[in-house]
């Protein structure tokens, strides 16, 4: 069983060195809090889902090699771009989140929720 920071993580927990679990934009985003944090500066707090939740998504909905047709289709000229993007936005769409990643989203949420309450 994971843990729920396995799928997620406050943005100010996160810095440059992180990209690779969350993507460059949160990793951004918590390095602007950090940074901005001592001069005063409030930046909007949050959280973001990991890669790890990401894949586990594509994993459960067995989403990977769906995906990979369509781009396979769009590159031999067989389907155009538009009609292979949507084809792929459809399929994210219509999948579900397994409960522990659907879980850790939730309590995240609520976390953040509370956080707000506070202020």
């Amino acid at each position: 069983m994971q843990n729920e920071y396995t799928y997620v993580h406050w943005f100010e927990e996160l810095n440059s060195k992180d990209v690779a679990i969350v993507g460059g934009k949160n990793a951004s985003l918590g390095e602007m809090i950090r940074a901005l944090k001592d001069a005063e500066i409030r930046v909007p707090d949050g959280f973001a889902t990991t890669s790890e939740a990401y894949w586990e998504f594509l994993k459960t909905n067995d989403l990977k090699g769906k995906i990979q047709s369509n781009l396979e289709d769009m590159e031999s000229g067989k389907k155009p771009l538009e009609k292979a993007g949507k084809s792929i936005r459809d399929l994210f769409l219509k999948g579900h989140f397994p409960e522990e990643i659907a879980e850790a989203i939730r309590n995240a949420y609520y976390e953040l929720c509370e956080r707000k309450i506070q202020i």
